[in-house]
């Protein structure tokens, strides 16, 4: 049994398809495989550093203010 590969785009790191969050983007690239650029750690990070995360809603993306444990709550307890 094979494990599906990705390589994040920030921390160049080869990982399995299930740390990568889903992308539902309408366009997307094919080689992404359904999953977005940067891997949930990599995303953490970001979302630590920025004080908040990029959410869509009504088709905008739209900022959202959040403390360290919102962040970590919504990356890792939730499946976005």
């Amino acid at each position: 049994m094979q494990i599906d590969m990705k390589k994040c785009f920030y921390c160049k790191r080869k990982l399995p398809l299930i740390l990568f969050n889903t992308n539902n983007c309408t366009y997307q690239v094919k080689a992404d495989l359904g999953k977005t650029v940067s891997c949930r750690i990599c995303s953490i990070k970001r979302a630590i550093k920025q004080n908040g995360y990029m959410t869509k809603v009504d088709n905008k993306f739209v900022f959202v203010q959040a403390n360290k444990w919102e962040i970590i709550k919504k990356y890792l307890i939730c499946n976005n």
